[in-house]
């Protein structure tokens, strides 16, 4: 088939752990939506999928919402395995379009909202989306790069049709009103990609992952079995953008399998998250560690303010938490925060402490059902069977790295996964060990990956758009702690000759990185230096300049 050539070769693929009894109940053709959304739908049709502050949307109306849109895209030329792209902040539209792509056979492609352009730019040429739905207030990057998109044939925009109109693009409104609410869903090869996760481009600019039907539905399943333990009696809320990956799996994929509804929450201010709990009855609320560290402080007070006794799990994942947030959080509210791990290559969580007896502080949890993990020795390349030595983690699950587009470039992601896929597992550069128990616990990572808010930001990439900028010579670039956001990405910086060290320049260079890099990607700081800690052979000594930022660096907040 033609998306085959968007594909690396077999033998490099990792495998993928889908359950002989998932993979043979699936008849030859089928469309995940339906497995997902329409078969819930049929029991529970007029039970609430959706709450957003003072709306709700019953089963029924994200379904027959979706039909009306999916009709429509097949109408446009939307054929089997296109790909479609969405850019949203949390609103039901996005759902509502998430679910009409794949019922119209084709495949989501996941842009986050807060993008450069030159990242949006990135993503939906290498996707070769045929349309982006998005809104108002998200056209900019996309405008700014619109005659350099090589696929793209219009623009799906939700919310205003008068703009829509002005500027000629396809309105969202326009097609519920004219499409077909009983529209048939298209369906595909049992074995077909289903979803085209972007990550948030590490090293590099973001990379596509392709995930496959019987792994993205065996996910589906059993983090909502074994992590959320989720009915169709509860609410999963979340501020995580839901067309990123983290969002992507909670809010528009996995509780509607379960019959349960998701609580869309536009933004994580607390006072706003809690005022969402009680109002909407969320019972598990995931947030990133950040989240949690900055509302420490005012818990307490939220607490008195809002009735939050419907929550019965808090989770999150993305960083690591640190003992102390979950146990001062225990502490102040009386709930344990079960942390967990994911990754846009494993399509979502695959170790949680919500999987194991009970959480252990500190520890990122057991491995999820149908997940299995290794603990490689770098050196012998041997398996680590004794606890507490550190070693590469190695990743089985149902979800694995298969890199789109893996040719372009001059087959630049074809080497990329044979460091990405070792021994048939997902590899993704961190270092662990087992303890007694079996709980897993992070170990370190590689010295150029920055955690930061939940996201993981590759040095080399801040320092190329640095180095890009006509007054910069030189340039290096290291995270530093903070005790709320993880990390901070401070950079420094050596001027060429004809420049000065002053806030002018500092400000030059900041708008010069706005336009080539995600707003959280950018440095907390500049630093100006005269000289960087290399190594004779010309490689950044970036253990020599984490200790100098340590010294140098203030945080501002």
């Amino acid at each position: 088939m033609m998306h085959e050539k968007y594909l690396p070769p077999k033998n490099l693929w990792p495998d993928f752990r889908v359950s002989k009894e998932l993979y043979e109940s699936l008849p030859e053709k089928v469309n995940l939506a339906e497995e997902v959304l329409e078969k819930t739908t049929e029991k529970h049709r007029n039970k609430v999928a959706i709450y957003f502050e003072d709306k709700k949307y019953t089963y029924r109306e994200v379904s027959e919402l979706s039909n009306r849109v999916a009709s429509k895209l097949v109408e446009f030329g939307v054929k089997p395995l296109d790909r479609v792209a969405i850019r949203f902040a949390n609103v039901p539209e996005a759902v509502i379009a998430n679910f009409a792509i794949i019922k119209a056979g084709a495949l989501p492609v996941t842009l986050h909202p807060r993008w450069s352009k030159k990242e949006v730019l990135h993503v939906l040429n290498d996707s070769g989306a045929k349309f982006v739905f998005t809104q108002p207030p998200l056209l900019k990057e996309i405008e700014e790069v619109r005659e350099q998109l090589k696929f793209l044939e219009n623009v799906i925009l939700v919310g205003d049709e008068k703009i829509a109109e002005e500027k000629k693009y396809m309105s969202f409104e326009k097609l519920v009103r004219e499409g077909d609410k009983r529209f048939k869903a298209v369906k595909l090869d049992k074995d077909s990609p289903a979803v085209l996760l972007y990550t948030s481009g590490t090293t590099g600019p973001p990379k596509g992952v392709i995930h496959f039907l019987p792994g993205v539905l065996e996910t589906v399943i059993n983090v909502g079995k074994y992590v959320w333990k989720l009915s169709e009696n509860d609410v999963l809320g979340s501020a995580a953008p839901i067309s990123f990956a983290l969002g992507y799996g909670g809010l528009a994929m996995i509780p509607y399998y379960f019959g349960s509804a998701v609580s869309l929450m536009r933004q994580p201010e607390p006072d706003y998250v809690f005022s969402m709990i009680e109002k909407h009855g969320v019972t598990v609320l995931s947030m990133a560690p950040t989240w949690y560290r900055k509302t420490l402080p005012i818990v307490t007070k939220m607490m008195e303010k809002y009735d939050i006794s419907s929550i019965r799990l808090f989770t999150g994942g993305g960083e690591a938490f640190g003992a102390d947030t979950i146990k001062d959080w225990y502490e102040k509210t009386g709930y344990m925060i079960a942390e967990g791990f994911g990754a846009t290559e494993l399509f979502y969580i695959a170790i949680s402490n919500a999987a194991a007896p009970k959480p252990k502080p500190g520890s990122i949890g057991m491995p999820v059902p149908g997940v299995e993990v290794t603990i490689l020795d770098p050196d012998t390349k041997e398996p680590i069977k004794e606890p507490n030595k550190p070693g590469l983690l190695l990743i089985k699950a149902p979800c694995g790295t298969v890199y789109w587009n893996p040719y372009a470039e001059d087959g630049k992601l074809l080497k990329k996964m044979e460091k990405d896929v070792l021994f048939k597992s997902v590899a993704l550069g961190d270092l662990a060990y087992f303890d007694e128990e079996g709980y897993i616990w992070f170990a370190g990572k590689g010295e150029d990956i920055i955690k930061s808010s939940g996201y993981r930001i590759g040095a080399d990439e801040v320092e190329v758009a640095i180095l890009s900028h006509p007054a910069v010579d030189d340039a290096g670039v290291v995270g530093v702690p903070h005790p709320v956001r993880g990390e901070d990405v401070v950079a420094f910086v050596v001027l060429k000759k004809d420049f000065e060290a002053n806030e002018e320049t500092k400000k030059s260079i900041y708008e010069h990185l706005k336009s080539n890099l995600a707003v959280y990607k950018l440095p907390r700081d500049i630093i100006f230096v005269e000289q960087l800690p290399r190594h004779l052979t010309g490689k950044l000594l970036r253990r020599e300049l984490k200790e100098i930022a340590k010294q140098l660096y203030k945080p501002k907040d």
